[in-house]
C-alpha cells in the first residue's frame, strides 16, 4: 500500500478492512495513486449512477460531495438513492459554456448521454438546463473544490470556457480523455491537455488506458492537479 497515498489519512481499522472489504478495496485501487490530498470537496460532473461518489465516500472524509447530471432520469435516480445523505448534493443540468438550455442527447447505452452525440447513437432527444462551471460556483456558493471529477462524454472543452474562474479553486482533476472519437465537436487529449495546461494545472496520471481493436489509444482516465 502506498505510503504516500489518501490511504495515510486512514486510520488502521479502516486500513486492515481493505484484507476483507470488496468494496472498499475497489475504491482504494482507484485512488491509490493520487496524491496524498485529503480530498473534503468533492465536485462530481457526470455523476450518472454515482459509482465515483460512492467510491470517494468510501476513501475520502468528504464534508460536501456535489452531483451533476443531466440526463433527468438519471438525476432522479442520484436524488432518491441519496436522499438519505446529507453531505450529497444532487444538481441536475448539463455543464455548458454558458448557461440556459441545451439539447442533451440520451443514448442508446444510458452512460454514454451526452451533450455532443454521434447520431448513430442517440435515441433521444431532450432539453435541459444548463449552467457554466462559474455559475454553478456562484449558485451553490463553492469556495473551494479539492477534487473534481469530470465525464461528459466529449464536452470537456464547454466546461472549461465556462469554467475560467471557477477552476482556480480546484486543486485536481480526474477527467477522461479522448484519443479518437467519432463525434466531431468532441475535445481529444491535446486539445484538453493545452486547455487544462493554460489553466494552471499539471498533468499526473493516465490510467485505466482503453485501446481498439488494432492497439491505437481510444480513451482513458487523466488526473491533473495544480503546478502550484
Amino acid at each position: 500500500m502506498a505510503e504516500r497515498s489518501p490511504i495515510q489519512f486512514w486510520p488502521w481499522g479502516k486500513r486492515l478492512r481493505l484484507l476483507c472489504d470488496r468494496q472498499l478495496r475497489r475504491s482504494y485501487r482507484l485512488f491509490r495513486l493520487f496524491p496524498p490530498v485529503a480530498c473534503r470537496f468533492i465536485l462530481d460532473v457526470g455523476a450518472d449512477r454515482g459509482t465515483f461518489t460512492d467510491r470517494a465516500l468510501r476513501c475520502f472524509e468528504a464534508d460536501r460531495v456535489w452531483l451533476v447530471e443531466a440526463n433527468p432520469e438519471a438525476a432522479a435516480a442520484l436524488q432518491r438513492k441519496y436522499a438519505g445523505e446529507p453531505r450529497c448534493q444532487v444538481i441536475p443540468c448539463a455543464i455548458g459554456a454558458k448557461s440556459g438550455q441545451v439539447q442533451f442527447h440520451v443514448a442508446t447505452q444510458a452512460s454514454s448521454s451526452a451533450v455532443q452525440l454521434p447520431k448513430g447513437k442517440v435515441a433521444r432527444v431532450v432539453t435541459v438546463p444548463a449552467i457554466s462551471l462559474d455559475d454553478l460556483f456562484q449558485q451553490e456558493q463553492i469556495a473551494e473544490v479539492d477534487l473534481m471529477k469530470v465525464d461528459i462524454q466529449g464536452a470537456e472543452r464547454m466546461l472549461i470556457q465556462g469554467g475560467q474562474q471557477a477552476l482556480k479553486r480546484v486543486q485536481m482533476i480526474y477527467i477522461e480523455v479522448l484519443f479518437k472519437t467519432d463525434c466531431s465537436t468532441a475535445a481529444l487529449f491535446g486539445e484538453l491537455h493545452e486547455l487544462l495546461t493554460a489553466a494552471g494545472f499539471r498533468l499526473r496520471l493516465l490510467h485505466r488506458l482503453r485501446r481498439d481493436e488494432q492497439g491505437f489509444l481510444q480513451q482513458g482516465d487523466a488526473l491533473y492537479a495544480r503546478s502550484g
